[in-house]
């Protein structure tokens, strides 16, 4: 008995029924999978999705704070003049205790219009308000013709003067906060810089001549010493009221026994004078003192202080 193989269309009517049910069962997965969908002319709109689960992370950045840059950068610790930062232009040291800052970029934020020299450890500067100037290794510095004391010296770094944050703040008027070490500096003008003082001619005149005669050798530090006891002197009611009476009252002072009390002085001595009397004090409350190599009715009768330079101070 002879086979016959299927015809064409039996072939045809098998594979239309095997793509149905092929599509079909895409179908059923996809509407239970990812999502339900309505025909609309123009295509499909989904109308529910299931999104995947994703877990949430929140980064947390630290906020930032710093004063006005005018487009610089802030140092950490910062110095700021009038809410100014200039820590990434300024010098900024410890000595000795004392935290020293350059004068130069503050005298810029405070006085635009300055003008400044700096030459061989000296710096000069002049505005509409203001004249000052500092030179490496005094032990003052001028504001508008005013004496003001830097007890260790002013400094020399690099081409750089610095001095005292405190002392400089005081000279120009300012406010400071936070001089500590590893402090911000905020200074603030509230007021104008200081001004020369006008001094008791007589005062001054014989102050200078006793410091420069007793200790016209020695440093600042011994000078300003020398006239602290004749101020303290002069406030003590045991003694004359004057510095001209303090100086001559008999048996006080050598350089009036053989004249040298008359010698004009030198320009330390009269700085020294006007320092002591602006209030600069050195030694304490003493009411003598007496040149070191001596041994004298001081060391018998009054309490030993200290010693600065060449003589030894009694209170």
């Amino acid at each position: 008995m002879k086979k016959h193989l299927p015809s064409a269309a039996v072939l045809s009517v098998l594979l239309l029924v095997l793509c149905l049910h092929a599509f079909a069962a895409e179908r059923s997965s996809f509407d239970s999978g990812l999502s339900t969908s309505a025909s609309s002319g123009g295509g499909y709109i989904f109308t529910q999705s299931q999104e995947p689960t994703y877990t949430d992370y929140t980064d947390v950045i630290p906020v930032l704070t710093a004063a006005p840059t005018n487009g610089n950068l802030r140092t950490a610790p910062d110095i700021t003049v009038n809410g100014t930062s200039i820590g990434h232009l300024t010098d900024r040291i410890m000595a000795g205790g004392t935290t020293y800052v350059e004068a130069a970029p503050i005298l810029q934020v405070l006085y635009p219009d300055i003008s400044l020299t700096t030459r061989d450890g000296h710096l000069t500067a002049t505005s509409s308000e203001l004249s000052f100037h500092a030179m490496e290794g005094d032990c003052y510095f001028l504001v508008n013709d005013r004496y003001l004391y830097v007890p260790d010296g002013v400094l020399l770094q690099g081409e750089s003067i610095l001095l005292p944050a405190d002392r400089l703040a005081e000279a120009l008027g300012c406010s400071i906060q936070g001089n500590a070490d590893g402090q911000d500096i905020i200074l603030k003008q509230v007021e104008p810089a200081v001004t020369a003082r006008t001094y008791n001619a007589d005062d001054l005149y014989w102050l200078s001549h006793a410091i420069f005669a007793e200790s016209g050798n020695q440093p600042m530090k011994g000078r300003i010493a020398v006239g602290t006891v004749i101020l303290n002197r002069v406030a003590d009611p045991t003694f004359p009221n004057t510095v001209e009476a303090v100086i001559f009252q008999p048996n006080q002072f050598s350089p009036v026994d053989n004249g040298t009390i008359y010698r004009d002085p030198d320009k330390d001595s009269i700085v020294a004078a006007k320092l002591c009397l602006d209030g600069v004090k050195e030694a304490d409350d003493c009411l003598y003192f007496n040149v070191t190599t001596m041994y004298s009715w001081a060391d018998r009768a009054r309490t030993y202080f200290c010693t600065i330079g060449g003589h030894n101070f009694y209170l």
